[in-house]
């Protein structure tokens, strides 16, 4: 199981770093924070991870990619100590990477799969379908429309 979580995620890295838009990519400045970033949350380290991420956020300037990642820190800590707290926080972050490049379709995927599995699918609908029409030859699109579809449902 583990392996397995390990493997998902350097998957999520690998797509946030390789299909990085170039106005959301971050200056080569905070490089060095994404790496450790990445390195620590390979190894379970959520908490530092965090820290780090946070850390290139002071080091400014702005960055979707960096804030993706942070709300990519915060979700896997939710998933190990469910504290809500953390939810809100992996929310904001995502948000935060859309504010910064509202074409950003790795984050708009991300916070639309947020809502989608707190059973907000309503909210899940137009950020899913946005990143479909961005990048239209998503590897899990199938599932991405499918999602798109139940939150369409009307109750």
């Amino acid at each position: 199981m583990r392996n397995i979580l390990v493997l998902s995620l350097a998957m999520l890295m690998l797509l946030a770093f390789a299909f990085t838009p170039a106005t959301s990519a971050p200056p080569k400045s905070l490089h060095k924070f994404l790496d450790q970033a990445a390195g620590q949350m390979k190894k379970q380290q959520y908490d530092q991870a965090i820290a780090t991420l946070n850390q290139a956020i002071e080091q400014g300037p702005e960055s979707a990619t960096v804030y993706n990642l942070l709300g990519m820190a915060y979700r896997f800590k939710y998933n190990q100590v469910r504290n809500q707290e953390l939810k809100q926080q992996e929310i904001a972050a995502f948000k935060k990477a859309i504010e910064i490049d509202p074409d950003y379709w790795v984050a708009l995927i991300n916070l639309g799969t947020t809502y989608y599995y707190q059973g907000e699918k309503a909210k899940a609908a137009p950020l899913l379908q946005k990143a479909l029409e961005l990048h239209p030859k998503h590897p899990e699109k199938a599932q991405l429309e499918k999602m798109i579809q139940e939150g369409m449902k009307k109750p």
